[in-house]
């Protein structure tokens, strides 16, 4: 996760600068930090032995909706910055004649959208499984008198 962010934030988005300014950089910085605040939060208390059923239920449901729209809005800041790699050529390289390989960064991106979408259905499966382990099904049965 850190290196995934690491190249979103520095390859995507601050080697262009065009691409600073625009509002998803904003809405992904945002749901970033309110993910971040509510699993570190839950993490911290949870090591001390402190368990606090709101936040737990929190940790384990608010990253159900919000994880697939921050990935929604890495690849739309990805996707806005496409049009920057392709004209500026940054990052694209041309190695010497004895490889005589390029390497066309906005390919690299493209296939990393790939990536980030079925590894994104991994990740909602697993916390979904996280989710039924920590707080159960949810489903409330009625006793028999």
């Amino acid at each position: 996760q850190i290196t995934e962010r690491i190249i979103v934030l520095f390859v995507v988005i601050n080697s262009q600068e065009e691409v600073q300014g625009k509002y998803v950089v904003c809405v992904l910085f945002f749901l970033w930090n309110l993910l971040d605040v509510v699993r570190y939060t839950y993490n911290m208390l949870a090591r001390t032995g402190i368990h606090y059923l709101p936040l737990t239920w929190l940790n384990f449901s608010l990253c159900i909706p919000l994880y697939p729209l921050s990935v929604l809005a890495k690849a739309f800041a990805i996707c806005v910055s496409l049009p920057y790699f392709e004209s500026f050529g940054t990052y694209s390289i041309k190695l010497p004649f004895p490889f005589a390989f390029s390497i066309y960064f906005p390919f690299v991106l493209k296939m990393y959208l790939l990536v980030l979408f079925i590894g994104m259905c991994f990740i909602i499966q697993n916390l979904f499984s996280e989710r039924k382990a920590h707080l159960g099904t949810g489903n409330i049965k009625k006793k028999r008198s």
